[in-house]
């Protein structure tokens, strides 16, 4: 029989046993959530479970942020994605489960409609894409946060620097802005006011354009020649506005900012001037414009705000990595064409530094300061066409939407 001081000594070691058993299980416990994605996994859309839960499923690459062991957690991305990307392929087709073709006699595509899917996968958005080659890239992305004009009025004022006035005639002019000469002239109207008569007979006239250019001698003397001209009846009452055509002039002057001198308008009846070229006739309501339109930007206008990367590199920024999707390694030998794609995913961290190049995000964190921080995920995305058997041996040619991340940025 033990005496009550062993009894009690081995009551003492088998609670501190029991103490540090309990410790390291706490311990095993909570050392996976310390690792873990910094705020609730459940609202990360890269989530499996979030996707089938009929989330949107273009937000299949977003990744939590990175720190330390960058590489460990793309890894990880990576996996996950393509696990996604597998449900989302399936779901775009309208498969519950991926058709099994193992051992069927599956009929023949024509070689034609092959050629179609690959021509359209190697001329589609991928092919310009940058290669890898070892390190980041800064990729700048066509700019879709500014404004693009595609119709605008000119009101004409006088000539700035030459003589307002040569041989009793305005010299006036048109003032472009550096963003609207980025673009190309489609049509330039010119509206000009002319006055009216208050008896018949109405009287006809010409009213001439003429563009005014520098002389090479005397630079105080300019010259001109004639652009346009239209013959009209000088109407019965107050007036009205009279269109001539102009686009090659304004064109000119897109294409040659410098040689903008202006233009000259004459439009006399009897001697007399009958059209307005100034703005001190009736409030300046009368006061000659041109109306422009745009067809396109002559140099794609870009922003810098995306970042291209590689495996091999740990960078902390929010970037898009590349992700290779092998139809033949996820299990979906019903896939025809093509046999891999380059899907992409994002990862990376999002500091404020980087938020003023997303106006919105940045909106939305000064508005909610204690909301969740700002994820790296997909900001434009684009399709893929496939052809692929289904459950019934038909050939299906189709597009899926959202499957290629083009750019990654904070939202």
């Amino acid at each position: 029989m033990s005496s009550p001081g062993a009894s009690i000594s081995k009551i003492f070691r088998t609670s501190m046993w029991n103490k540090k058993a309990r410790a390291i299980v706490l311990l095993v416990l909570v050392l996976p959530v310390a690792v873990c994605e910094k705020g609730p996994s459940p609202t990360r859309s890269n989530s499996i479970s979030k996707l089938r839960d009929n989330s949107k499923i273009e937000d299949f690459t977003s990744s939590p942020k990175i720190g330390c062991g960058a590489c460990k957690v793309r890894e990880e991305i990576k996996r996950r994605s393509l696990e996604v990307i597998k449900v989302n392929l399936l779901k775009k087709m309208g498969f519950q489960t991926a058709p099994n073709v193992t051992g069927r006699v599956l009929p023949q595509v024509p070689s034609h409609i092959l050629a179609m899917v690959e021509q359209g996968y190697t001329q589609g958005i991928q092919s310009d894409e940058p290669q890898f080659a070892g390190g980041s890239s800064d990729v700048q992305d066509e700019d879709d946060f500014h404004a693009k004009p595609e119709r605008f009025l000119s009101y004409a004022q006088p000539y700035p620097r030459l003589r307002h006035s040569w041989r009793g005639h305005d010299i006036l002019h048109f003032t472009f802005s550096d963003n609207l000469l980025k673009y190309y002239v489609g049509n330039a109207t010119l509206y000009v006011y002319v006055k009216g008569v208050e008896r018949r007979p109405l009287p006809s006239f010409y009213v001439e354009v003429f563009k005014v250019y520098k002389g090479p001698d005397h630079s105080d003397t300019p010259g001109m020649v004639k652009i346009a001209s239209r013959r009209v009846t000088q109407p019965l009452g107050r007036g009205e506005w009279v269109k001539i055509d102009v686009t090659v002039m304004v064109s000119e002057w897109f294409k040659s900012p410098r040689d903008n001198y202006g233009f000259i308008l004459n439009g006399t009846v009897n001697g007399r001037k009958v059209i307005v070229t100034d703005s001190s006739h009736d409030g300046a309501s009368k006061v000659p414009f041109a109306e422009i339109t745009t067809t396109g930007a002559k140099r794609r206008a870009r922003r810098n705000m995306a970042l291209f990367c590689d495996d091999k590199m740990n960078e902390p920024l929010c970037c898009r990595y590349p992700l290779t999707v092998n139809f033949y390694e996820l299990g979906m030998e019903f896939v025809i064409a093509p046999k891999s794609y380059e899907a992409n995913y994002c990862a990376g961290e999002c500091p404020p530094v980087t938020l003023q190049d997303y106006p919105h995000t940045h909106l939305r964190q000064m508005a909610s300061p204690n909301s969740i921080a700002p994820c790296c995920t997909p900001r434009k995305v684009s399709a893929i066409s496939m052809l692929y058997y289904d459950n019934y041996d038909n050939v299906i040619y189709g597009s899926l939407s959202g499957m290629v991340v083009d750019r990654c940025g904070c939202l």
